[in-house]
């Protein structure tokens, strides 16, 4: 059964997303994974609130926090130590750091988890193009890719830089991140960007929804509207 979920903070307009009935409202549209989205290095002991809920998920991937740098320094240190533990006690599968925010990589080898990156959109400097990516993979090539196909489009709307990356990286890749694009992550229901979703029907790893909700019942749209649309 092909693993679809979210990241678990798209209600964050709505409610609060380390709360019960963010996580429910997950597993009631039929979701099997989830991305757990730390956005602040302070959420952290936040995930005790939902510890046990996330053990319903089949798939459980980690987004580390984007507001640090990671460098070889105490405070990295110290938050890469606290992963570990919830990496064991949550059995995660993934864990994805923006490589835009790593000063040093080699603190990350200090830890035997399954790391991976993601292509960046294009607010950002680098790792967004074939060649990052490429550079990138030829240093460390142990890791794993989130492909972001929301992050391809918005720097190539005819989505050749989506097929460039599959076609170079396939077997890097772990998980896919997936939206619409009109200006962030609107929800593919409403913005119909069917071109976007064609690149999910040949790889067969996790999807994670990044679409972000004004409305709690749009979750169960999204989903049913992705896994519809794939089932055809």
């Amino acid at each position: 059964m092909k693993k679809i979920g979210f990241s678990h903070g798209v209600l964050y307009r709505i409610l609060d997303v380390y709360s019960k009935k963010a996580i429910d409202t997950y597993k009631n549209c039929g979701a099997n994974a989830i991305e757990i989205c730390i956005n602040k290095a302070a959420e952290f002991p936040k995930l005790s609130n939902i510890a046990e809920d996330l053990k319903y998920f089949s798939y459980k991937s980690l987004h580390l926090p984007s507001d640090i740098k990671y460098k070889d320094d105490i405070s990295t240190n110290h938050l890469l130590n606290e992963l570990e533990n919830i990496y064991k006690d949550l059995e995660i599968d993934l864990v994805l750091v923006h490589p835009d925010l790593v000063d040093n990589w080699k603190v990350f080898d200090r830890y035997k988890l399954n790391w991976a990156i993601e292509n960046m959109d294009n607010r950002k400097e680098k790792y967004k193009t074939l060649d990052d990516i490429k550079n990138f993979f030829t240093i460390r090539p142990g890791w794993k890719f989130v492909l972001d196909l929301n992050h391809c489009y918005s720097n190539d709307t005819s989505m050749k830089l989506a097929n460039d990356l599959i076609n170079n990286f396939k077997s890097n890749i772990a998980q896919i991140h997936l939206s619409g694009y009109e200006n962030y992550h609107e929800p593919l229901f409403q913005t119909k960007q069917n071109n976007i979703l064609d690149y999910c029907k040949s790889i067969d790893d996790p999807i994670i929804i990044e679409s972000t909700f004004d409305d709690i019942n749009d979750v169960k749209k999204e989903y049913k509207y992705i896994t519809s649309y794939l089932n055809k």
